[in-house]
């Protein structure tokens, strides 16, 4: 028989990958919308489609609790670590190709499988260390030591994996102390707030294409948050972590059909250790069987 706790962890990887998938969507809307409109401006609608989102989805979320004043400032503190994590990746993406930039943000995942150690003593198993030793192999290969580097965006993206992981530990710590919808709607009203302050002096009415790609990125955001969110309440962050890797392909694919980036064979050979790792994660998810 299959047990509970391997569902559970099948489940969320498997909205991990949707989550981290929608993600990278919303990163290629961002970067198209950036050669003519301000990351204020982007952040600023993407932001409040995406909470209208998750208001929509009040009742299947549990409505909207947070169960202690703890609790409370544990989320507001991951909202302002999500705020910093989108901004400085959109950030760099505007400077780079988008696989780059996930590339170098790819040290989250480390960071957190080191952090879920120390915080949540989670101990990570073999396999798990040779999917990461794998990743960051890959990521190696895609940097492509020697080559011309853009270190603002190296650093930009560097800056937004020790938002991520931070964010990704509160999330698995305080699981218990509120409901999704706290956990998505809290991190993007901090969003619209800091961003909307910032964006007298920078709006620029946007065409009807325009509105469009807002209300999907914003819609996209919303079901990567409650994806990723929901995840992480249903299996360790130490395994979780390693599914963001799976961005790569997407940024990747994005970046060639939507920007003509492509790929050299370095890159393609990292990501070709991405995916394995990535398989070796759905592998050892395999229902287990209990006497």
């Amino acid at each position: 028989m299959v047990t509970d706790e391997g569902d559970n962890e099948r489940l969320g990887y498997i909205l991990s990958l949707a989550g981290f998938a929608a993600f990278s969507a919303v990163d290629t809307i961002s970067k198209v919308l950036s050669e003519t409109h301000s990351l204020p401006q982007i952040l600023f609608l993407s932001g409040l489609f995406a909470s209208t989102f998750a208001v929509l989805l009040a009742a299947p979320l549990g409505g909207f609790g947070v169960h202690s004043g703890r609790g409370a400032a544990v989320i507001i503190a991951r909202g302002v670590m999500s705020v910093a994590m989108i901004w400085l990746t959109l950030y760099a993406i505007s400077l780079m190709p988008i696989a780059n930039v996930y590339s170098i943000r790819f040290l989250a995942p480390v960071i957190t499988v080191l952090l879920a150690i120390a915080l949540l003593r989670e101990r990570p198993h073999r396999l798990q260390w040779i999917m990461l030793f794998s990743c960051m192999v890959g990521i190696v290969l895609i940097i492509e030591p020697g080559g011309a580097v853009d270190m603002l965006a190296v650093c930009l993206a560097a800056g937004a994996a020790v938002a991520q992981a931070i964010s990704t530990i509160l999330v698995r710590l305080w699981r218990a102390h509120s409901t999704p919808l706290a956990d998505m709607l809290i991190p993007m009203g901090i969003l619209v707030v800091v961003t909307g302050l910032m964006l007298p002096g920078r709006y620029v009415q946007p065409t009807y294409g325009e509105w469009l790609l807002y209300m999907a990125a914003g819609a996209l955001l919303g079901i990567g948050r409650l994806c990723l969110t929901v995840s992480l309440r249903l299996a360790p962050s130490s395994r979780i972590a390693a599914v963001q890797y799976t961005q790569l392909i997407w940024g990747l694919l994005f970046g060639w059909l939507f920007f003509s980036d492509l790929p050299t064979l370095s890159i393609l050979a990292g990501a070709a250790m991405i995916i394995a790792a990535s398989v070796l994660g759905i592998r050892d998810l395999r229902p287990k069987k209990v006497d």
